[in-house]
């Protein structure tokens, strides 16, 4: 484990590259995904016209911008009349239950509790078009992944690379320090003397 830390540290700035690199691929990642996937929370997105569920299984149902966005139009939101229906069938109303205005989500605005199995379109009247996030047949938010090893990778890339510049300034003095000791002379040169010694 010491040995691997000597290493990295002995190799911080061609990591610290890597690393940024790194980060650029991600983010653009993410771009793509945030575009492609169809969830609440992904920028653009439209709700699906059909999702599916299963009887018995709770789901939550989401708009972009949550229970503040639907406020902004003058929506109700305390509660909510939703209903699914399955290709050729009834309509067959669903219980919402509203979350508390304590709790304070992104997007969710209620949750239920499926009554049918199957794939079928969900209605919520003058809530508009709504998100079911966690259906059965969602897409995985790779989005989600690639934003945070993005993250990850912007954080230790710039933290090796400020690593590095400091060694390298640190390095600078010394050798700055080392040229002034000839003939037996000795000066205290700080990094703010540097620009002047050189010139």
């Amino acid at each position: 484990m010491r040995a691997f830390g000597a290493w990295v540290i002995r190799h911080r700035g061609v990591l610290a590259v890597a690393l940024l690199l790194g980060a650029v691929l991600f983010g653009g990642l993410f771009r793509v995904a945030d575009g492609a996937e169809r969830h609440s929370y992904n920028s653009g997105a439209t709700p699906p016209d059909t999702v599916r569920l299963t009887a018995g299984h709770k789901y939550e149902v989401s708009v972009p911008g949550g229970r503040k966005a639907l406020q902004k139009r003058g929506v109700v939101t305390t509660s909510g009349q939703c209903s699914v229906t399955q290709d050729g069938g009834v309509e067959v109303p669903l219980a919402i239950t509203v979350l508390s205005p304590d709790v304070r989500p992104t997007n969710a605005l209620g949750n239920f509790v499926s009554p049918i199995s199957g794939r079928v379109h969900l209605d919520c009247g003058s809530w508009g078009a709504v998100f079911v996030d966690d259906s059965d047949d969602s897409s995985w938010d790779f989005a989600g992944l690639w934003l945070v090893l993005a993250a990850i990778f912007l954080t230790g890339g710039v933290a090796l690379g400020l690593s590095a510049l400091y060694a390298r300034t640190a390095r600078d003095d010394d050798e700055i320090e080392r040229r002034l000791r000839v003939g037996g002379a000795h000066y205290e040169v700080g990094p703010d003397d540097a620009g002047d010694v050189l010139r």
